[in-house]
């Protein structure tokens, strides 16, 4: 029997692709804010912001919840989403430049 568990466990347990998509096509702002790591301080490094238009560097679950409006597309989603910005640098300029996330949030 634990031969059979074993086996089917084994075949569950494929590879996956870690990608996930939320809609949200409007991006509040970039900055450096991080509410779980860094609440009410500066972050070490730059999120794209979207969700809620409550979300601040030192927001809470009531604050969220309150906000007047969301960058998602589900209306009732009240929630704040930050993501590290995707950068490339120009061939021409050697200039960093963040990436547009069109159509949504990427992670």
């Amino acid at each position: 029997m634990f031969k059979s568990y074993a086996a089917i466990a084994l075949a569950l347990a494929s590879g996956a692709d870690a990608f996930w998509r939320m809609e949200c096509p409007g991006v509040l702002d970039v900055a450096r804010i991080d509410p779980i790591v860094n609440l009410g301080d500066a972050s070490a490094h730059a999120h794209t912001l979207s969700g809620s238009s409550a979300l601040s560097a030192t927001s809470n679950s009531s604050d969220l919840l309150n906000g007047d409006c969301t960058s998602c597309r589900v209306t009732q989603d009240k929630s704040g989403y930050w993501t590290p910005p995707a950068y490339f640098q120009d061939a021409k300029t050697g200039k960093l430049e963040i990436v547009p996330q069109i159509g949504g949030m990427l992670a």
